[in-house]
């Protein structure tokens, strides 16, 4: 037997397991994991927390978290109920300001997610998984609709002269889309760029206290790309990678010497 398929034993017993041994999944991770039959994948989500020990409860968590992450689909951006205050209220809280800043947000995660792993195709194709809701919503709910060759119009509040405030309406025309960046897809389909996107968007609106910084883009693609090219298609939803990067910018849990 061959050292390679000898590697794919051990982790095919080990994954066998009616509870995984994590102590011992880490060491025979540690120089790496096959890619063959999925094991890759599968290894990632187990050692990263997305799916338990136990076996038993990995389909249970798989219909939690993909309830969940529609739900957030829904609230967040196909149905996130518009700023119903005037735009020119310069509270900060108010939901225009909120708009206008998710804006600012998401312009650097376009520009980002267009440019990602440039030396490989694969982002710039189409995911067999689209939202349905949001590429047959006539572009509406896109996201890279609110940036992309677009203008962004946002209200900033000026101190001139004694201290009189006033509002200035700026207009930003979006630079993010050259020669070299991707492009979107027709309607109906989606590459698998957008979808990042949408889930970085997601992980900036959920964790205000941190946000999307530049570099996220490059962790949650290596993530992306391994599991949707799982060989078993139950495995390759993008709420897995939605989840597991989630669980990555919380390294406390990792041990320091696997």
């Amino acid at each position: 037997m061959s050292l390679q398929k000898a590697r794919i034993k051990a982790f095919e017993d080990l994954l066998g397991q009616d509870v995984i041994n994590m102590g011992q999944l880490q060491k025979l991770a540690f120089n790496g994991v096959p890619e063959e039959k999925g094991l890759r994948s599968l290894v990632w989500k187990i050692l990263l927390h997305y799916l338990p020990q136990e076996k038993d409860a990995w389909q249970s968590t798989l219909l939690k978290k993909r309830q969940l992450y529609q739900q957030f689909i829904d609230e967040i951006i196909v149905s996130p109920g518009g700023p119903s205050d005037h735009p020119l209220n310069i509270s900060p809280d108010s939901s225009w300001s909120v708009y206008f800043k998710d804006n600012e947000v998401l312009l650097q995660i376009d520009k980002d997610v267009r440019r990602l792993c440039p030396d490989i195709n694969f982002f710039q194709s189409a995911t067999e998984f689209p939202c349905l809701e949001i590429v047959n919503s006539n572009g509406v709910k896109r996201l890279h609709k609110r940036v992309e060759q677009s203008v962004l119009s946002y209200s900033t509040l000026e101190r001139r002269g004694l201290g009189v405030a006033t509002l200035s309406n700026e207009i930003r025309r979006s630079s993010s889309v050259t020669s070299g960046d991707y492009t979107p897809l027709n309607e109906g389909c989606e590459a698998h760029w957008e979808v990042v996107e949408r889930m970085l968007f997601l992980y900036a609106k959920l964790n205000p206290g941190q946000g999307y910084v530049q570099g996220m883009n490059e962790i949650i693609g290596p993530i992306y790309h391994t599991f949707a090219c799982d060989t078993n298609k139950d495995y390759r939803s993008k709420k897995h990678s939605c989840f597991t990067f989630n669980s990555v910018m919380f390294l406390d849990f990792l041990p320091a010497n696997p």
